[in-house]
């Protein structure tokens, strides 16, 4: 009711704009308001309920956008940490995993080290002799 009193005396350039500026609402709230009233159906929940729009955030709400983009972004790091954390794993397994596979076999020792017998037997697994 009281910014129906404001909207009727606002005459100067662009003080109606400025007006729903201030409140957040459309000039379509307003109109339905003004015909409401000219109606006689206009009641102070309608002002009451459309001041509470939802283009408008109360710092409440403010508060709790910023809370949960702070959380947000640090379950982003939490993420990328864990997908790094998860390669370096993946690496290390083939890493651990070759060494494993390699041990398996016999250690080659050099032929200039064997003595004449293993020697003899090298030549015989690699089909030298």
């Amino acid at each position: 009711m009281d910014f129906l009193r404001k909207w009727d005396a606002s005459v100067e350039r662009g003080a109606k704009v400025r007006l729903l500026r201030e409140h957040a609402l459309t000039a379509s709230t307003v109109r339905r308001w003004r015909e409401a009233r000219a109606s006689g159906e206009l009641t102070a929940s309608m002002v009451t309920t459309a001041e509470r729009s939802s283009h408008r955030m109360e710092n409440r709400d403010r508060a709790e956008l910023a809370r949960l983009r702070r959380e947000n972004e640090a379950l982003k790091k939490k993420v990328a940490q864990s997908e790094a954390a998860q390669q370096i794993l993946g690496k290390a397994f083939e890493l651990l995993e070759g060494i494993t596979s390699s041990s398996e076999k016999s250690p080659e020792i050099p032929p200039t080290l064997m003595s004449a017998d293993e020697y003899a037997q090298w030549l015989k697994q690699h089909k030298l002799s």
